[in-house]
């Protein structure tokens, strides 16, 4: 595979030092340490012929011990548990989809295709390379294997894309199609994409337009299930807030919460943040305010420089829900700072108070007229391949998610139009 497209699905140009740089990145997973046979590349090739050299590359072993690479005489087992569809759009997506999967392939080996496609682009209709990886497991010795197909796709051929994907998944295993990046939910390939899938996992944090893409998910839940890697950011501050009403002494006050800060990450010093910082404080409010049945009421102040405050309608009380972007210099834009819950009992106000320093969280409570530090907690992110390991396991949906993202998009709407309602 010596050439990829000069444009994107997306419209982004770049031309022959852009096909260059993309076809180098995609390449680079077949040079890694865990590769087991040579890379297999074909220019202009088919479906058909892709299919026959996964065909070969595997082959019976003893009676019960299934396929083995047959390459270099290794006798490893293939163990892959799911089909992973990933599209590049870019050179720079390219590094980050192939840095995640090599730390994911050990945790779910996987028969992954890579899609770049581009109806736009001239040239042969497919170019493919196929790449065989195998992970030690558990000190044992033994070994578990998985491929890797990047798939180069032009002209008219990129518009039936599940024509070309179809025939090369391994059958009666679950798809995943991941889309790093902004999806293009009003394109064909998208759709064509998500019908082949089982599941669609998206990181909100990179969509352009938040309102939009969190209304499109709303949308495509009926279609498919949804893994949103902001949302599993957000795991950790779920259960620290959670764990403040897990006895009856704070439990009381759960009801009576009045107003709900949280702070997040901007982008600092020029570097540079994901297109929706404010995904996950976005997706965490959301979460509180469907978990306990609130509704928006009226537009405090509009979303402005990473800002905005809602009023919302609580069972008990009106709550003030206050999203602020706060320089942070020792954490990676987007990621939650502090969450700041406070509440009104028959005895007094009462404060629960999660805030983070770097990669370390403190817990206080300030309730009864006592204040407490309850503990600090380590709050190490997860890398990409963690985050996306989280996803390939459970149930295909996620109610509560869907929850959250249609509580937040109601949110932005009402902070974006700046009025009051009832």
């Amino acid at each position: 595979m010596t050439g990829q497209p000069g444009s994107t699905a997306n419209g982004n140009g770049g031309g022959p030092a852009r096909e260059l740089a993309l076809h180098r990145r995609l390449m680079e997973y077949g040079e890694e340490e865990t590769r087991v046979a040579p890379v297999w590349s074909a220019e202009d090739t088919n479906v058909p012929y892709v299919e026959s050299h996964l065909a070969q590359l595997w082959s019976s072993g003893a009676p019960g011990e299934g396929a083995v690479v047959t390459e270099k005489g290794l006798p490893h087992a293939r163990a892959s548990v799911l089909n992973l569809i990933v599209t590049v759009p870019d050179a720079d997506a390219a590094g980050r989809v192939l840095g995640t999967m090599v730390g994911l392939g050990y945790r779910h080996p996987s028969r992954a295709i890579v899609l770049v496609a581009d109806p736009q682009a001239d040239g042969p209709a497919l170019d493919a390379s196929v790449s065989a990886h195998c992970h030690p497991t558990n000190g044992s010795g033994e070994q578990v294997c998985y491929e890797e197909v990047a798939l180069t796709v032009r002209g008219e051929a990129a518009e039936h894309l599940d024509g070309i994907v179809a025939p090369l998944l391994i059958h009666d295993l679950p798809t995943q199609v991941w889309w790093p990046g902004s999806p293009p939910f009003a394109d064909q390939i998208f759709d064509q994409l998500v019908e082949v899938g089982d599941r669609l996992i998206i990181d909100s944090s990179d969509f352009t337009n938040l309102l939009l893409g969190m209304r499109r998910l709303a949308g495509l839940r009926r279609r498919s299930g949804i893994s949103d890697l902001s949302w599993r950011r957000i795991a950790w501050w779920q259960e620290l807030t959670a764990q403040f009403f897990d006895g009856p002494r704070f439990r009381r006050y759960l009801p009576n919460l009045n107003r709900v800060r949280i702070m997040y990450a901007l982008p600092s010093d020029g570097t540079d943040g994901p297109a929706s910082p404010i995904a996950q404080a976005a997706l965490y409010a959301g979460w509180i305010a469907s978990r306990l049945d609130w509704k928006r009421h009226a537009t405090a102040s509009r979303l402005q420089h990473g800002a905005l405050h809602l009023v919302l309608e609580g069972r008990y009380a009106m709550v003030s829900l206050e999203v602020e972007g706060v320089p942070a210099h020792n954490l990676p834009p987007g990621e939650l700072v502090s969450v700041h819950l406070q509440a009104r009992g028959e005895t007094g106000a009462a404060e629960f108070i999660v805030d983070r320093e770097g990669n370390e969280a403190t817990m206080a409570t300030n309730a009864d007229g006592m204040t407490a530090l309850l503990r600090r907690v380590r709050m190490e992110p997860p890398t990409e391949s963690e985050l996306l390991s989280g996803t390939l396991v459970g149930e295909r949906r996620d109610p509560v998610y869907e929850a959250a993202v249609r509580a937040a998009a109601v949110f932005l709407a009402a902070a974006r139009a700046g009025q009051a309602t009832s």
